[in-house]
Formats: C-alpha cells, sequence, structure tokens
C-alpha cells in the first residue's frame, strides 16, 4: 500500500467496498429467501392437510378425500394412519425415517442422516364416526436455488450486482481521476512558479464544489504573495535610490574637500557631509522601524493613559520648530481623554504629523491640533493652511518612500516614511486615519482611536 498513488489507494478502497457491499447484499438476498420459503413451505403444508382433514369421508369402510390423497399438486404427500398409528393408505418417502416422536397439529422437520435429505412433516387428528384416525403431510425441503421463488431473485441479483459494481466503480474512477487532476493542476503550478518565480499565474479551477474553494483559497494567497514580492521590491528600489543621493554627495564633498587648504571651505563640507550623514542615519532607523512593523504589534508596550497630555508635551516640544518658519501652533485638547497604547509609538505619530504640517506649511501660516472624543472614540486632527496636495496624490501619501514633491524631500530632509508609519501605527492600534487636502489652501488629517473606557478617571 506504501508504493500506491493517492488516487489508487482511493480506487483500490472503492473497490473493495463496493465488492464487500454486493456480498454483504446477496447474503442478505438468500437470508431473506430463505426465510420467505420456509414459512411458505410450512404454510402450503399446515393449510392442505388441515383441508383435507376436513373433507375426510367413510365410505362403504373406506376414508375418502375431495382428490387423491396419495399427492398433490404441491409436492405433498398425504399418509393415513389408524389411532394406534398403524398406516392404512398412502407411503412416505424414500429415505424417510419410520419412527418420529410427532404431536399431533405440529410441524417438524425429518432428516435422512445418510443423505442429509430433509422433509417438512405435519400430523393432525381426523374423527369419523367416533373413530380417531391420523393425517400425516410430507414435503420435501427444497434447495434453495432451485426455488421457483429464491432461484430468480438470486439469478438476478448475481446479474444485476455485478454490473452495478462495474458502473460504481468506473463513475467512481471518473470522479476520482477528475479531482485528484485538480491536485495535479495544483502541483503543476507550484512547480511552474518555482522554475519562473512569477506569482502571477493563477490556478484555473472555476467549479463550486471543496476544489473550486481551495483554488479560490489559492490564488488569493498567490495574490497577496505577488503584491508582498512587488512592494518588497519597491521599497528596496525606493530605500537604494534615497540611499544613493547622500552617498554621492557625501563621496564628492570627500573628494572636494582633500583638496582644500583652506579651512573654512573644509568646515563647510564637513558640515554638508554631517547633514547627509544624519540624512542617511534617520533613513536606516525608519527603515529598520519599518521592517519589524510586522513584529512589532507583538511587543508594543500597550498600557492606559491620557492623550490629551501626551498631545499637550509634543506640541510644546515642536513649538520652536514651528516658530523657526513663523508657523503659530493653535491647539484645542479635551481632558480625560485615555487610550490604551503604546505610547512611544503614539508621540512618533503625533511628531510626525506636526513636523510634517511645519515643513509643508505656509511660512508665516497656522497649524490646528485638536483632540476629542466622540462616542467611544477619541478623534484627533492635525490641519495647516499650506500649500496642500492634489487629489490624485491623496491616495498614495501614505506609501513607503512617496512624495509628492521630490526636489522638497531633499531640502527637508523627508524619506517618504514618516507617513507610512503614521498609517501602521495607527491600524496597530486599532484605529483608522483619513486625510483631505486643497490645493492652495491647506491639508487636514484625521485619526480616530478607541478610548479606554475601563479607565477610573474617564468621564
Amino acid at each position: 500500500m506504501r508504493g500506491l498513488t493517492l488516487r489508487n489507494k482511493v480506487s483500490l478502497w472503492y473497490t473493495c467496498a463496493m465488492i464487500a457491499i454486493t456480498f454483504f447484499s446477496v447474503t442478505i438476498l438468500v437470508a431473506l429467501g430463505t426465510t420467505m420459503i420456509q414459512v411458505r413451505q410450512r404454510t402450503d403444508l399446515i393449510n392442505y392437510v388441515n383441508d383435507m382433514a376436513a373433507n375426510a369421508k367413510e365410505k362403504n369402510g373406506t376414508i375418502t378425500f375431495n382428490t387423491s390423497y396419495i399427492t398433490s399438486g404441491n409436492n405433498i404427500m398425504l399418509v393415513l394412519y389408524d389411532e394406534n398409528h398403524t398406516l392404512m393408505r398412502g407411503f412416505n418417502p424414500l429415505g424417510f425415517p419410520q419412527a418420529l416422536n410427532l404431536a399431533p397439529n405440529s410441524i417438524i422437520v425429518a432428516t435422512n442422516n445418510d443423505t442429509d435429505e430433509q422433509w417438512y412433516v405435519y400430523e393432525t387428528e381426523v374423527e369419523i364416526k367416533h373413530i380417531k384416525y391420523y393425517l400425516r403431510g410430507v414435503t420435501s425441503v427444497p434447495m434453495l436455488i432451485n426455488d421457483e421463488y429464491v432461484y430468480p431473485i438470486v439469478s438476478t441479483a448475481l446479474i444485476i450486482l455485478p454490473l452495478i459494481i462495474l458502473v460504481a466503480i468506473l463513475g467512481g474512477s471518473f470522479i476520482t481521476d477528475s479531482a485528484f487532476s485538480h491536485f495535479a493542476q495544483l502541483s503543476n503550478l507550484a512547480n511552474n512558479i518555482q522554475d519562473s518565480s512569477d506569482l502571477s499565474q493563477r490556478i484555473g479551477i472555476n467549479t463550486n464544489d471543496e476544489f473550486g474553494m481551495l483554488a479560490t483559497s489559492f490564488n488569493s494567497l498567490f495574490e497577496r504573495l505577488q503584491r508582498a514580492f512587488e512592494r518588497e521590491k519597491q521599497f528596496t528600489d525606493d530605500a537604494s535610490h534615497e540611499l544613493r543621493t547622500p552617498i554621492t554627495v557625501i563621496l564628492s564633498e570627500c573628494e572636494y574637500a582633500e583638496d582644500l587648504d583652506n579651512l573654512e571651505e573644509m568646515r563647510d563640507s564637513i558640515d554638508v557631509i554631517h547633514k547627509q550623514a544624519k540624512k542617511m542615519s534617520t533613513l536606516v532607523n525608519q527603515l529598520l522601524t519599518l521592517s519589524r512593523t510586522g513584529d512589532l504589534s507583538k511587543v508594543l508596550n500597550m498600557e492606559n493613559f491620557d492623550y490629551g497630555e501626551l498631545m499637550s508635551m509634543v506640541l510644546e516640544e515642536l513649538e520652536i520648530q514651528a516658530s523657526q518658519r513663523n508657523i503659530k501652533l493653535i491647539n484645542y485638547i479635551d481632558k480625560n481623554l485615555y487610550v490604551t497604547g503604546d505610547q512611544s509609538m503614539l508621540t512618533r505619530m503625533l511628531i510626525n504629523l506636526v513636523t510634517n504640517a511645519i515643513k509643508y506649511g505656509k511660512e508665516g501660516g497656522w497649524i490646528k491640533v485638536s483632540i476629542t472624543r466622540k462616542e467611544n472614540s477619541i478623534v484627533g486632527v492635525v490641519a495647516d493652511n499650506g500649500i496642500g496636495i492634489e487629489k490624485d496624490n491623496l491616495k498614495k501619501i501614505f506609501d513607503r518612500f512617496y512624495q509628492v514633491d521630490p526636489v522638497r524631500g531633499d531640502s527637508s530632509g523627508s524619506m517618504g516614511l514618516g507617513l507610512s508609519m503614521v498609517k501602521w501605527i495607527v491600524n496597530v492600534h486599532k484605529g483608522e486615519i483619513t486625510v483631505d487636502s486643497t490645493v492652495g489652501e491647506g491639508t487636514t488629517f484625521k485619526f480616530v482611536l478607541p478610548i479606554c473606557v475601563e479607565n477610573g478617571k474617564e468621564e
């Protein structure tokens, strides 16, 4: 069995099961036929003997019946005895045992010990003119295979059941082959993907059965894997591109500084190198954070804290940065707004949103930050009156490395990773974030987080 394929094992099991069912069915038919024949034979014998006894008459010293008492059309032989069980008329079959202990109105099976031939025997009392007689009926127990009722059943079963087995085996083999061909498709597809590294291939099974559901699941899995690999490739390409620029600047400045004799010019080159190195350090740190986002969700330090107090501290730290661009920070913060989350991650989210507004806001403009409660959620808003974002770019701003204006990204030190981190932090805290923007008027980020209803301080 170990050397057989799964298809052959199923076919073999199915065939054996059908043969067993057929054997069991024939056995049941024979058993039912046996019972039926035994009941019919005994009933006919009793009825015939009783009928003859009821119509027995004495005429001129002789007992007569309606028909010959020797044999009947039912192959029943009649034997007449006197009250001392002395044979008067008729005869028993050849080989019939002579000594029988037979009670009146009872039926027994008599057996020839030499030939194993068997007879049903029934005897009843007959009283004529106050004289007691005994009328006995004897009929052979026929071989069931030759019985007029059983033989057609058995012979028909022996013809039809093998045909049913053959049809069932062929039908089962067809269904099995059809089913396992789907597994072959899965195997071939997996081998093709392994050989070609092409995750765009899909399983072409469009059925409504279990294999169709399995194919749909596999196709969904392949689609997710394809998107993941595409994102990973895009991430690698973008990271390489972002790192190439500062590395090129650093190398150029180092080559330039090697030929400098002027201390002031050398300091300027070192300052450029320092800025580019900081830019690379920031990028590497953000890349490390983003690469671990799948695991960070399992090790977040979740705790209950007042989110309003956290926002107040963040805005206080960013006040100086905003003032350098003459941007006014306006805030509205409700009290006792408790959340359950990781303080460091939620702090980074606020810093990224506000610093993004400062970098791309209008110089001399304003930034409005608010946090309020709405039903069982905390609603935060960070809005500015800066240059705004075109609608075509709104869906992409949360993608890694995406920048609406790449040139500005180089000048501000932004790598296009901040909003991607914001999106992930909000999602991992079971919240949601949206953005609305109008070119020339400003941008508004709105995030919603579930409130902590178990905190005793919460109103």
